[in-house]
């Protein structure tokens, strides 16, 4: 069995909660986080031509290396959407989702292999209105049942605070987890931040960062979750 650890972060382009860009300190927090793999939401400034929010130095924040999900080469992900890995874990295939909503939106679906057993990581930022974020969650999954079968972990910010309301487009081989409130970063109340597992992942552990730094460093705060893969050729969707 392989383990996988990974984080999600919406870092608001860098800005705090003391209304200060400071992307060092971001940074720390993400080096902090010890994951296998990081996805970061608001990681690039909206306006065209969308530059990153952060400095890479040599393709890498912090031990992190970033995959290339911009097609610009300008900024760091896709919709504000980037995705980190340890070196070592092995990228596969990458694909960029436009998703339907009143605001630009989308999802990025990247297939990687991790001590030779395959992964696919699907990171989402949805939508402020929750008949968007219905829409774009069946889209992402319409887009899932076409591809080869993998063990898949949906992770972001999926705006949605309620646990019954809002993911009625989530199917049933997915199991979706919050590992706890996210929103506001000073006094969390709302669980924004999650992950949705295929049913042959187990979770092992899950977490909200409480520390000074992502307290402070943006208005959501960090979630990691401690998954197990399957043995490569069991069930997968």
């Amino acid at each position: 069995m392989t383990e996988l650890r990974l984080a999600s972060w919406n870092i608001r382009a860098g800005l705090g909660r003391d209304l200060r860009r400071r992307p060092q300190r971001t940074i720390d927090v993400i080096t902090g986080l010890d994951a296998d793999v990081v996805l970061l939401q608001e990681a690039d400034f909206r306006r065209h031509p969308r530059p990153a929010a952060l400095p890479r130095l040599h393709g890498r924040i912090g031990p992190f290396d970033v995959i290339d999900l911009t097609p610009t080469g300008v900024g760091l992900g896709w919709h504000g959407i980037a995705m980190l890995k340890r070196p070592g874990i092995d990228v596969t295939a990458i694909r960029r989702l436009d998703l339907p909503a009143l605001e630009p939106r989308g999802a990025v679906i990247v297939d990687l292999e991790i001590a030779s057993q395959p992964v696919r990581i699907v990171g989402l930022h949805l939508g402020l209105l929750r008949s968007n974020r219905r829409k774009q969650i069946a889209y992402v999954i319409d887009t899932l049942i076409k591809l080869d079968r993998k063990p898949t972990i949906l992770a972001g910010d999926f705006n949605e605070w309620r646990e019954w309301k809002g993911l009625e487009t989530v199917p049933k081989w997915l199991k979706t987890h919050s590992p706890g409130p996210t929103f506001p970063a000073g006094l969390p109340l709302l669980k924004l931040d999650r992950v949705a597992l295929s049913d042959d992942i187990d979770i092992l552990a899950s977490m909200v960062l409480n520390d000074d730094g992502s307290r402070m460093a943006s208005d959501h705060r960090p979630i990691c979750v401690t998954v197990r893969l399957p043995v490569r050729g069991t069930k997968a969707i």
